[in-house]
């Protein structure tokens, strides 16, 4: 006699290098150098298409939006794209003291030249900086295609997102990429389907595409924030939805067990009271439902929360208890405690890959771990807005510093984000402030005036 080997799990695969398959929702998870960029290395390059694949199957991008998308963790990056933006953008001077401290000026768009005003309006500004972005917040990178008139200065640019851009394979001697590929049709866009536009050359070029990223430590064609690798973490949060669900939609919510002796039943329709049996049957079953829905309105409602239930109990012949009426209460014996517990864990998890304290994602879990207090938040807030931020904005000004200097707009003239300052309410009544203004409600007007500095 034989037996059959275990079927084997097939909703997780392990294909290796780093790599997983979750046949349930489709996902591929990729974590080394190798899988996100296989035609890194140019001497095993085996697709035959002229862009560098993002992920084995060139789907990369797609893939991690839908599975990001389709757990909570989507608004943790809706708030660092929140607070990347802060209270919007403000063009300001800046100058230095004797010790060196920064001082900033605001600079109202009355004082800001004409042209640089007219060539945001014509290239809808603020949308396009929400596009980069959110692009960094996801990608720690963003494309932006840059457009020169007949006098070398750049009338126009546009956001081209990253998830619909591939690279072309580097330069095997000089390492550089000569240009981009555009669709929206990936993973294997046919031809027709794309277009090939050039790298902008930032000193010669008329027209192209310029990466912005921040620098990355070893992919040559697409950044990888560290935050990524919270995939795994994500895998495991959504199962434990499905697995509530899947109780809810297939169990019995029983509470009560109510057993009532049949000989109760038999007595209230004797025999002798009915001339048939059909008659006597129908009797058994119109009290037999009169009853329970007595019973029911018994044990169910608010107003019979503890309520008592008294028995009498006979003995026979022999002094052995007869059996009478009972009810018992039934446990429910689901433990889903162990589980809410475990998807407590994996969103701690993910707030903190994604780079959030549980203050600032607002964690509220089933598991006592949570956000802490306001303090606690403002704190953590301070200090993401203070140090986590700066090297994101640096980045994503870099079009407007690079358009500054190409189209020889003034040098001292610089663009910049409001930041809101969490406060105590005794130290500002409001219990914020934004920076590089005046907080009209605080109570002192030295911390008005420390409020002016970035």
């Amino acid at each position: 006699m034989t037996t059959a080997a275990p079927e084997k799990r097939k909703d997780l695969i392990n294909l290796g290098s780093g790599m997983h398959f979750s046949a349930l929702s489709g996902t591929m998870y990729e974590t080394t150098k190798k899988e996100v960029e296989p035609d890194a290395n140019t001497r095993n390059v085996s697709s035959g298409k002229p862009w560098a694949r993002w992920g084995s199957t060139n789907d990369y991008p797609q893939t991690l939006i839908d599975a990001v998308m389709a757990d909570p963790a989507a608004a943790l990056l809706e708030k660092r794209r929140a607070m990347h933006w802060g209270r919007g953008q403000m063009f300001f001077n800046k100058s230095y003291d004797k010790k060196g401290n920064e001082q900033i000026e605001f600079v109202p768009e009355e004082k800001v030249p004409q042209e640089i005003l007219d060539f945001m309006w014509l290239n809808d500004w603020p949308n396009f900086q929400q596009g980069l972005i959110a692009d960094f917040e996801w990608w720690h990178a963003f494309y932006v295609q840059y457009i020169k008139n007949g006098a070398g200065k750049i009338i126009e640019v546009k956001w081209q997102r990253m998830k619909d851009v591939r690279a072309a394979r580097r330069d095997p001697a000089s390492g550089k990429i000569g240009s981009y590929f555009l669709s929206g049709l990936w993973p294997n866009p046919n031809d027709g389907e794309f277009a090939q536009v050039p790298a902008f050359d930032r000193l010669t070029g008329n027209y192209g595409i310029y990466k912005h990223e921040l620098v990355s430590i070893d992919k040559d064609y697409y950044p990888q924030p560290a935050w990524h690798g919270i995939t795994r973490w994500l895998y495991i949060a959504s199962k434990i939805p499905r697995w509530i669900l899947a109780n809810i939609d297939n169990s019995i919510n029983l509470k009560y067990h109510v057993k009532i002796p049949l000989d109760y039943i038999l007595k209230k329709c004797p025999v002798e009271a009915y001339p048939t049996d059909a008659e006597r049957m129908k009797a058994i079953q119109d009290f037999e439902e009169t009853l329970y829905k007595k019973i029911d309105s018994y044990l169910s409602g608010e107003k019979n929360v503890h309520k008592a239930f008294y028995s009498k109990v006979a003995v026979d012949d022999q002094g052995n208890v007869i059996p009478g009426w009972e009810i018992l209460s039934i446990d429910n014996k689901i433990q889903d405690e162990a589980w809410l517990r475990a998807y407590g864990t994996a969103s701690m998890a993910i707030t903190s890959g994604i780079g959030l304290s549980p203050s600032i994602g607002g964690q509220v879990l089933p598991n006592g771990l949570g956000s802490g207090s306001g303090s606690d938040l403002r704190e953590q807030f301070n200090f993401y807005m203070q140090v986590m931020t700066a090297q994101p904005r640096q980045t994503t000004l870099e079009p407007f510093e690079m358009i500054k200097r190409i189209n020889g707009w003034p040098k001292d003239l610089y663009l910049g984000y409001r930041d809101v300052i969490l406060q105590s309410t005794d130290q500002n009544k409001s219990g914020f402030a934004a920076q590089n203004e005046q907080a009209p409600t605080s109570d002192d007007p030295k911390k008005e005036k420390d409020l002016m500095k970035v």
